[in-house]
C-alpha cells in the first residue's frame, strides 16, 4: 500500500509540473516582462533598430526586428516577431533639444503642436502621422494573421498608438498595449473610435505622470484610451520627467503607482478647463509653429498668460516645457 500510494503521489506531482510547464510556455514573452522591463523595451523605439536585430530584455528574448517603418510624414515604428507573438514599438518624438529640422517639421510642427491646437480649440484635426499609424497597424495585423499583438508607445508614440488602436480592424488580436506619457486624445476621437477602444480598455495600460508637461488631458474617468495607471512620482526637470525620470520601481520590477488623490483630481480639473478654452493659448500655439522670432514672442506670451491664469496648473506645465527646452539658447 505504501508503494502504491507513493506512485500515485509521484504521478500527481508530475501532472502538476507538466501543467505548470504548459502554462509557462503558453504565457507570451511580453506577459512575463516586469514593468521595468517593459519600459526598457519601449526605450528601444528611440534606438536605430535595423532589420534582423535580435531584441533581448533581461533574460527574455522578445524576438527579431522584421520590419522597420519610417513613413514620409515622420511616423516611425518597429515590428519584432517571435513564433508566438508580434511586438510593435511606436517611436516617440526626438524632442525639441535633439531634433533635426526634419523631426521638428514632422513631429512638432505637423503632429505634436497641431494635436494640442486641435484639443485646445475642440476641433477634430487629425495629423497625418496618426492616420499613417492606424494604417500601419492594420497592415501588420493582416500580415501576421493568427498572432497575438503587443503594442508599446511613449510620448508621440503613445499618441500614434492610441489612434491606431481606435481604428484597429481586429481588436480581438490585441493582447495588450502599454502607453507612456502621451497626451490623452479622447477629445479627438469619433463615437465609433471611442467604442472601439472601449472594447479593449482592460488590455490597454495608459501610464500618466501628472508632473509631465506632455500628459495633457488626463482624467480619472473612462474618457481616455485604456486604463489609467497613475505613476507615483516627484517633480523634476521637464524633459527628464517626460523620459520616465519620475518612475520608481519596487525590488521585483513592478512600477510604483498611486491611487487617485486630490493632486490628480485638481490637475485633471485644471486641464479640463484649459482644454475647453479656445482663446489666447490656441493663438499662441498657432504662432509658435511659424514665427521667426519665437524666442522673444514665446517668452513674453508665456509670462503674460501664466500671470493672467495663475490657477491653471496645466498652463504652468506647458510654460515649463517651452521655457526649459524650446527657448534654450541654440549654442547649448
Amino acid at each position: 500500500m505504501v508503494i502504491i500510494l507513493f506512485k500515485k503521489l509521484t504521478h500527481a506531482t508530475m501532472v502538476v509540473r507538466v501543467s505548470f510547464f504548459i502554462r509557462k510556455n503558453i504565457m507570451g514573452v511580453n506577459e512575463q516582462l516586469t514593468d521595468r522591463e517593459r519600459v526598457e523595451l519601449t526605450k528601444k523605439s528611440y534606438e536605430h533598430l535595423q532589420l534582423g536585430d535580435s531584441i533581448t530584455i533581461g533574460q527574455y528574448h522578445v524576438g527579431v526586428v522584421c520590419r522597420v517603418e519610417h513613413a514620409k510624414d515622420g511616423m516611425s515604428a518597429f515590428v519584432i516577431s517571435n513564433p508566438s507573438e508580434i511586438t510593435i514599438l511606436f517611436k516617440g518624438s526626438y524632442g525639441i533639444k535633439k531634433g533635426t529640422p526634419q523631426t521638428w517639421r514632422d513631429e512638432w510642427f505637423k503632429t505634436n503642436i497641431p494635436i494640442l491646437r486641435a484639443m485646445l480649440s475642440n476641433e477634430r484635426r487629425i495629423p497625418s502621422q496618426l492616420k499613417t499609424a492606424s494604417k500601419f497597424l492594420n497592415h501588420v495585423i493582416s500580415q501576421f494573421r493568427g498572432s497575438r499583438f503587443y503594442i508599446y508607445g511613449h510620448s508621440l508614440g503613445s499618441i500614434n498608438a492610441q489612434f491606431a488602436l481606435a481604428n484597429c480592424s481586429h481588436p480581438e488580436v490585441i493582447a495588450a498595449a502599454y502607453l507612456y506619457e502621451g497626451t490623452n486624445i479622447w477629445l479627438l476621437l469619433t463615437p465609433k473610435e471611442r467604442r472601439r477602444v472601449a472594447q479593449m480598455r482592460e488590455r490597454i495600460f495608459n501610464y500618466v505622470d501628472i508632473y509631465d508637461p506632455v500628459t495633457l488631458g488626463i482624467t480619472e474617468t473612462h474618457h481616455m484610451v485604456g486604463k489609467l495607471c497613475y505613476v507615483d512620482s516627484e517633480p523634476m526637470q521637464p524633459i527628464k520627467q517626460h523620459m520616465w525620470g519620475g518612475y520608481q520601481f519596487n525590488p521585483d520590477g513592478s512600477l510604483k503607482l498611486r491611487k487617485i488623490d486630490q493632486a490628480f483630481l485638481a490637475e485633471s480639473r485644471s486641464e479640463h478647463k484649459l482644454l475647453s478654452r479656445s482663446g489666447e493659448l490656441t493663438d499662441f500655439i498657432e504662432k509658435i509653429s511659424s514665427s521667426d522670432e519665437i524666442k522673444k514672442m514665446a517668452t513674453e506670451k508665456i509670462d503674460e498668460l501664466t500671470k493672467r491664469y495663475p490657477d491653471h496648473k496645466s498652463l504652468v506645465k506647458l510654460a515649463e516645457l517651452f521655457k526649459n527646452e524650446l527657448l534654450k539658447d541654440e549654442d547649448k
